[in-house]
């Protein structure tokens, strides 16, 4: 699967060791190696269970993003550009969304500045329409983005029959 080697490489770019993961409480600290090596795991295995709790409570707590939220969103990326199975795009999707929109704002602008990377992904997303959640979250991602205003709108012109109700 491409997004495994993509993800890898990813992966290696960040020192996970010398990053404290949100799952670290009190005296106990605890790097974050562990995230991208779940998501790898995860990957190889089915991954139409990828999920997100491989980023719950590690690379942020609720809505606080944590120490690995930006490396985190790196991986996540990667991963969707390898274009694996709609299910999965749509955890990372929504990923990649809520890291953008966490509360701690400089940490989840710098995740939105690695979102931006991708903004073709997601219109793509937007326009293949394979699973309206997918698409549902692309659209969310994008709206993230103010640069993106109208064009998101030309878009939603065309699309917004295949949104959720909400998103029309």
């Amino acid at each position: 699967m491409r997004s495994l080697e993509l993800v890898r490489i990813e992966a290696g770019l960040h020192d996970w060791a010398a990053i404290t993961c949100g799952c670290s409480w009190g005296p106990n600290r605890y790097s974050s190696e562990h995230i991208p090596l779940e998501l790898i795991r995860r990957l190889e295995g089915n991954p139409e269970d990828l999920g997100t709790d491989w980023v719950d409570n590690h690379a942020r707590i609720q809505s606080n993003l944590m120490d690995p939220a930006v490396a985190t969103a790196s991986l996540a990326l990667a991963a969707l550009a390898g274009r694996p199975p709609v299910g999965v795009r749509k955890d990372l999707l929504y990923i990649l969304g809520v890291l953008s929109a966490g509360e701690q704002d400089d940490v989840a602008e710098a995740c939105l500045d690695v979102a931006r990377q991708g903004v073709w992904l997601y219109y793509e997303e937007l326009a293949a329409f394979e699973m309206v959640g997918a698409s549902a979250e692309a659209y969310e991602l994008l709206s993230l983005m103010d640069e993106q205003a109208e064009r998101l709108a030309a878009y939603h012109r065309v699309y917004r029959d295949r949104l959720p109700s909400d998103l029309r």
